[in-house]
């Protein structure tokens, strides 16, 4: 499929479905897996992702938002619906037709669900949340003295069905997180007891890709999948493939003498002369900025320099080295290009951003294109 959009998202398909069954060898076929879509599954597109997390059995979805769960339900999912974030009382009252499971983020918190719940009529599924890891976001604290008074006012609440309990990981460190996940174990066997819980009822959980994949002892109950779907953790796992191109074409090229200045502010200037091509892609379509001067494009498959402080909707980019460009010609901004690849870790690198803050939006910007490449030709050679 082609657009005649001067920037597009290439969305592969079969990446995203490679790194579910490498996923699934990893962690095994006992531990229940929760796909994560939030970010409309991270700017690839929820009604891309949901029908191959489907077709491979996965029962367990995670989302932030209503509007998130709206699209799982009207594509047709009839499993769990998890949403991994505290929720207002409006959002959880809303939410409810959707039958999500809400995420319990300490006693104050729980106090708002309660509230919902009671105006609703009926009980709420709920995940309890601990900050065993040191997250210091929405964890009930263990060492808090009210944390027991807390969970003795939540298992006393008709109100709150609670299924599961839950951390997050602040890094992406293995001793870090060997350290989280036992303060976790222990953590959750305590408040089942003073919840009062038979041993095993309620669902622990804590994995995100990196821990999953990394740290066999924190995968529990239940590992929650995102990053590694799209095939962008740091985890050391090399058979994941990126599943997102951001892609746009030259559409000028110019050659300029040594000494010219290139782009706002004469930020750039060239010691040589040069052959300079415009790529029409800019911060407007969420391209940082703070990439001009310091990322690159792959066009076509070397790797080419951004130079000037790019525009709100172009970029400049030295294709001097590059002989054989010429207009029209495929520029990649992330993801592959033949054998050669920016990556998520090249653009946090050059613009002291994390990349899934630009890849999650370059998809609401800029036109989507689904592709459906099969693995074996998804891996770079050479």
């Amino acid at each position: 499929m082609r657009t005649t959009s001067p920037v597009w998202v290439e969305i592969d398909a079969g990446a995203i479905a490679h790194n579910l069954d490498v996923v699934r060898g990893e962690v095994g076929i006992t531990t229940r897996l929760c796909g994560v879509v939030k970010a409309d599954a991270y700017g690839h597109g929820i009604p891309v992702v949901l029908p191959i997390l489907t077709a491979a059995g996965v029962d367990t979805i995670g989302i932030t938002s209503n509007q998130e769960a709206e699209e799982v339900r009207r594509l047709g999912f009839p499993g769990r619906i998890i949403r991994l974030r505290t929720a207002l009382r409006d959002e959880i009252q809303e939410g409810a037709r959707l039958d999500i499971e809400e995420w319990v983020g300490g006693g104050d918190h729980a106090r708002v669900v309660v509230a919902a719940a009671r105006s609703l009529g009926r009980p709420l599924r709920v995940h309890l949340s601990l900050n065993s890891t040191g997250l210091s976001r929405d964890g009930m604290d263990w060492d808090d003295p009210q944390a027991q008074p807390h969970l003795r006012r939540i298992a006393a609440s008709p109100e709150l069905a609670i299924v599961g309990v839950c951390s997050h990981f602040p890094c992406e460190d293995a001793d870090d997180v060997r350290a989280g996940a036992l303060a976790f174990r222990n953590q959750a066997g305590a408040a089942e007891r003073v919840l009062g819980a038979p041993r095993g009822r309620f669902e622990k959980h804590c994995a995100t890709s990196y821990a999953a994949l990394t740290v066999p002892d924190s995968r529990m109950d239940m590992v929650r999948i995102g990053a590694a779907l799209y095939g962008d953790t740091s985890a050391a796992i090399p058979d994941l493939l990126p599943a997102m191109r951001l892609v746009s074409r030259i559409a000028a090229i110019n050659p300029y003498p040594a000494g010219s200045t290139v782009g706002y502010d004469r930020a750039a200037r060239i010691d040589r002369s040069s052959r300079l091509a415009v790529i029409p892609v800019g911060y407007a379509d969420g391209y940082p900025r703070t990439l001009g001067g310091r990322g690159h494009g792959l066009g076509p498959g070397t790797f080419a320099p951004v130079i000037d402080r790019l525009a709100m909707n172009s970029l400049v980019i030295d294709v001097t080295q590059v002989p054989s460009a010429q207009v029209g010609d495929e520029v990649v901004l992330y993801g592959r290009q033949g054998s050669a690849q920016i990556r998520s870790a090249d653009i946090e690198r050059a613009s002291g951003t994390i990349a899934a803050g630009s890849y999650t939006a370059w998809a609401r910007l800029n036109p989507r294109v689904v592709v459906d490449v099969p693995a074996s030709e998804s891996v770079p050679t050479g």
